[in-house]
């Protein structure tokens, strides 16, 4: 645990994550930007994830909506609350992954502690968390209720006893790296976004074949994107589509949610992130793609720049993720924006008898921007699954 604090100090970014790329580019002339994106946001000692905390938030890079204020744990808790006590007796558990500092768990663990205090005395609420530098964080936070945590590295290690709860990935998927696939419309074919380093800066290049000792690695490198993205390209689109036309999957987050299917026996998987469906990705508004970066909330299409300093997140092909859950078994209960969600629960909050904290002008302020069209009720959706 020592030796990773002192690797990050002796991180200096970005001349050092940069040199790591460069030197990976040097070996094969240019690497996929899955593999960019990859070193860029998780390198175990200069990757942006893994260098401070406070990348969320006004004094961060970009809110969300656990950085609005609790209200979004809040009520998220009471929802989680109906479903698990509906599972009746046994073990039950909440299950996060992307958990980054702990707050999301420390509010929901409030809110069911001080609302459903027997599902609270049966409940167990496990991290998914491979870093032990964000664990120390989410320790931190969480602080006393730190005794109702259980961590674990990777799905591997829960997929023998299996889980029966409720699994939650908030902003998770939208951070894993993708590929970038181009429509070439000259040769009628498909290549790969690739980086290279030219003229003392990160460039785009083109990849049409598979780089040694990368095949398969970018999930269908010469093939269809359809293939990846839970639809079928049509002939006719294809025919019209324009050059350079570029779509992003992500074979981690099917690899990600596929497993997460495999190993839930019982209950409901969530997750809550920026996203369309693969028709909607199609669309020409987003003809170069949905890749973005963040940086002091300022978004940019640069992501070359700023390498380990600046946030890369592309939107969720909800559309790919929904038919790897159905194909695990599971069965869609819902896709619809965050704001439709988190209304319909408040709303049975604001009943006679609920079991929820008072609505308070702070609170009623937070919602808002939770649901608002203009702030995050629109740009998030929600997609829930269950077995």
């Amino acid at each position: 645990m020592a030796s990773q604090t002192n690797q990050a100090a002796d991180c200096k970014l970005p001349e050092t994550l940069a040199e790591i790329i460069r030197a990976e580019i040097g070996r094969r002339s240019a690497i996929p930007f899955v593999r960019f994106m990859e070193l860029a946001l998780y390198h175990p000692e200069c990757g942006y994830y893994e260098r401070t905390p406070a990348v969320v938030g006004r004094r961060g890079d970009y809110y969300t909506s656990v950085s609005v204020g609790p209200v979004f744990g809040e009520l998220l808790a009471y929802q989680l609350g109906e479903w698990l006590e509906g599972q009746g007796d046994g073990g039950l558990a909440i299950i996060e992954a992307g958990a980054h500092d702990g707050r999301l768990a420390a509010d929901i663990l409030e809110s069911i502690r001080g609302e459903r205090s027997e599902l609270f005395e049966r409940l167990e609420y496990w991290i998914l968390e491979p870093s032990e530098r964000r664990r120390q964080w989410q320790a931190r936070t969480l602080g006393a209720l730190e005794q109702r945590v259980r961590w674990f590295a990777g799905w591997p290690e829960m997929e023998p006893v299996g889980v029966q709860g409720v699994v939650v990935a908030n902003e998770l998927l939208d951070a894993m790296p993708v590929c970038r696939m181009g429509w070439d419309a000259g040769n009628h074919s498909w290549f790969e976004w690739g980086v290279s380093w030219e003229g003392g800066q990160f460039v785009w290049v083109k990849l049409r074949e598979a780089l040694p000792g990368e095949e398969g690695a970018g999930g269908g490198r010469s093939g269809d994107p359809g293939q990846t993205m839970g639809i079928s390209l049509p002939t006719e689109l294809l025919e019209v589509l324009p050059d350079g036309f570029t779509v992003e999957h992500s074979p981690a987050a099917l690899a990600w949610w596929s497993a997460a299917a495999r190993t839930l026996r019982r209950g409901r998987l969530l997750a809550f992130d920026y996203g369309h469906t693969a028709e909607e990705l199609l669309a020409p508004e987003r003809a170069g793609g949905t890749l973005r970066a963040y940086y002091k909330h300022q978004v940019t299409r640069d992501c070359l720049n700023r390498v380990g300093e600046q946030d890369l997140t592309a939107d969720v092909n909800f559309t790919a993720i929904q038919v790897a859950g159905e194909a695990a078994g599971l069965r869609t209960v819902e896709l619809s924006p965050q704001g439709a969600f988190l209304t319909r629960v408040a709303t049975r909050t604001w009943q006679p008898g609920a079991r929820f904290l008072a609505w308070t002008a702070l609170r009623l302020r937070q919602f808002q921007t939770l649901t608002h069209p203009e702030h995050l009720g629109r740009a998030f959706r929600v997609l829930v699954q269950e077995r």
